[in-house]
């Protein structure tokens, strides 16, 4: 220790703190980033639909295999994840839960079930399996389903209704 100094230098604390404030510094930018990323609807609705599509198709899957019946397993598992996704569409990804918005939300699944109903039963014809059908159909129903939530249920601004006069 000089004097005059009160400081103690003790081997290589300083090199470990440096390189702990380095990782501090990299794990909050990579946070920040993140959030950043979850801040833009498209990305927070792909999160947030991954999730949901696990949780329905884990669903649709589960009752495929203990009924044998892929339209039934289509419509059962479809009709649960309705409110689930409303849930975690509305409030994660627009923000937004109203009970006014839920019969449009339940008709983009409408939508969203023909066509997954239909290239089941085409898959089908062609031989592949249900299941394989099912994660085939995904990328299409992940489209369909945000162009529809956005521009109907979800809207930003509601279209206004001019009155004749």
């Amino acid at each position: 220790m000089l004097a005059g100094s009160s400081r103690v230098h003790v081997g290589g604390d300083d090199g470990r703190r440096a390189t702990g404030a380095a990782m501090m510094g990299l794990m909050s930018r990579a946070l920040l980033a993140a959030k950043r990323c979850l801040d833009v609807r498209f990305l927070r609705f792909l999160v947030v639909g991954g999730f949901n599509t696990l949780f329905g198709f884990g669903l649709f899957y589960t009752v495929l295999r203990l009924s044998g019946a892929p339209m039934f397993a289509l419509t059962f598992s479809t009709i649960l994840a309705i409110l689930f996704n409303f849930m975690t569409t509305g409030g994660l990804v627009f923000r937004n839960t109203e009970r006014r918005r839920l019969l449009p939300f339940f008709g983009v699944y409408v939508i969203v079930y023909l066509y997954n109903a239909a290239g089941l039963t085409i898959f089908q014809a062609a031989g592949v399996d249900a299941g394989l059908a099912g994660l085939l159909l995904l990328p299409g129903a992940v489209l369909i389903s945000y162009a529809l939530n956005r521009s109907f249920v979800f809207a930003s601004k509601p279209i206004e209704r001019t009155r004749a006069t």
